[in-house]
């Protein structure tokens, strides 16, 4: 079978690729509609604030709260970085919708771009991921409004974002770094892998295998049990600031 889909690997590139823009394209706007349908709860004013504020705290979290995986799993790549950049993301989806969470996404992977060094191919597959994850988590979340429903919610990001990773890495991200960084030699991509378990056999595979699935595993998860720990909490202190500006609106519309 995996013989099969080397000897056709272009067709299914396009393939999957093709079927990957699709679902996107569905998914927003399936998430743009669902959110126009939603009474607004809060002024556009706090709204956009709140998002604006999520979006800096996804790059902040990105930029400077990071450690290689290495310190969890010292036999993977030292470029695979554990971060919690996703959280501000799933939050905006858990409190607004799935096309808010989707607007925090893009705001980082713009926000990302000047600092790139794989010229946007890495910043594009964080944003492919962290626009299936949300939007499908949110809509999920929004139609079971319960602790249940957002544990549901957050395991199917761990389930999304692990695939996605596996199907981008394959199709585009590890042979454009060996492009860019290798001049197309391979095997001097192989030697960064030198303890990952098969790597000269077939490099592609034990990456996948034994760094991408885990590491992917181990992020997601985290940023998942994160956003369970803090969502609520987060949500109790913004429709707090939401009564208070009710409050304080009646007492001037009373002078």
């Amino acid at each position: 079978m995996f013989d099969f889909i080397i000897k056709n690997s272009k067709t299914f590139e396009i393939i999957i690729g093709t079927s990957f823009v699709i679902v996107a394209i569905i998914l927003l706007i399936f998430a743009y509609k669902y959110e126009r349908r939603q009474k607004a709860n809060s002024s556009p004013m706090k709204k956009m604030t709140a998002l604006s504020i999520l979006a800096a705290l996804s790059v902040v979290l990105y930029y400077f709260i990071k450690f290689p995986i290495t310190y969890i799993l010292p036999f993977m790549p030292p470029f695979l970085e554990i971060h919690f950049s996703a959280v501000p993301i799933y939050i905006a989806g858990f409190l607004f919708g799935p096309l808010s969470g989707a607007v925090v996404a893009v705001l980082r992977f713009l926000a990302k771009l000047p600092g790139t060094t794989t010229m946007g191919v890495g910043e594009l597959q964080d944003l492919i991921i962290g626009l299936l994850t949300v939007v499908v988590a949110s809509l999920i979340y929004h139609k079971i409004k319960t602790k249940k429903g957002s544990v549901i919610a957050l395991s199917s990001t761990v389930i999304i974002w692990t695939f996605v990773s596996v199907i981008t890495n394959w199709l585009f991200i590890v042979p454009f770094y060996i492009s860019l960084y290798f001049g197309g030699d391979a095997s001097a991509f192989t030697q960064m892998l030198s303890k990952l378990p098969g790597v000269d056999n077939n490099y592609m595979l034990a990456y996948i295998l034994y760094a991408v699935i885990p590491f992917n595993l181990i992020i997601s998860t985290l940023s998942s049990v994160i956003t369970f720990l803090v969502y609520k909490r987060v949500s109790i202190a913004y429709d707090t600031v939401g009564r208070f500006e009710n409050i304080e609106s009646k007492r001037i519309n009373l002078k």
